[in-house]
């Protein structure tokens, strides 16, 4: 199971920078197919948000992860929805724009944050080693 979320981490990462690159194009290269491309990398970058918190529910309770591990997952899941949101209301600009970039940012350095968690042994695994 950690093998796995440590994977889904670094690709879901991966989509996160994907992103970036391509609504960078799409906005200052003028290319409206990139900015598509954007949404829909946008919307398998949830899909992979909500199997990585699924995942990290059954590495916690297997005792294969650390706590903070589910709840990294959980709150990466929860800015995804908020970011399709914020993506969908800020296509002509305004706030909804301005806080979809931040927000990016923010779950890229969630998932780099659970990618490092998921290294940590978890409290059921210093027990039985004890």
């Amino acid at each position: 199971m950690t093998t796995a979320v440590r994977w889904l981490s670094g690709i879901t990462i991966a989509l996160v920078l994907i992103q970036a690159v391509l609504i960078g194009q799409g906005l200052f290269l003028g290319d409206p197919s990139r900015t598509a491309l954007h949404g829909w990398i946008g919307n398998i970058t949830f899909l992979g948000a909500v199997v990585l918190a699924g995942l990290c529910v059954m590495g916690v309770r297997r005792g294969e992860l650390s706590r903070p591990a589910l709840g990294l997952s959980v709150l990466v899941v929860i800015l995804t929805v908020a970011q399709i949101g914020l993506g969908y209301s800020g296509r002509g600009g305004g706030m909804p724009a301005a806080l979809h970039i931040p927000n990016g940012v923010l779950i890229a350095t969630l998932l780099a944050a659970l990618l490092v968690v998921s290294f940590w042994p978890s409290a059921s695994a210093d027990r039985t080693r004890s």
